[in-house]
């Protein structure tokens, strides 16, 4: 199968197509394929490594190394 033909039959389609509920599967197909990649990059904490993040976080906390919700808000992200 040559992949970059098949996409571009795909792209031909899709240029054609006036289905708005197809439209809508297909981006939800695309965002639920979006979604498995992420996760598939995640590890999972062990149970060690959440229990010292924990400890972490509390001895912040306790230290006033903390930031409210609007100063966080304010923040860039990009």
């Amino acid at each position: 199968m040559n992949v970059q033909a098949e996409k571009f039959k795909l792209i031909e389609w899709l240029v054609q197509l006036q289905d708005v509920a197809m439209l809508g599967k297909l981006k939800e197909l695309k965002e639920q394929a979006e979604i498995a990649a992420y996760e598939s990059k995640l590890k999972p904490m062990s149970k060690e490594e959440l229990v010292e993040r924990a400890k972490a976080s509390e001895q912040a906390i306790a230290e006033g190394r903390v930031a409210d919700i609007e100063s966080v808000m304010e923040e860039d992200w990009d």
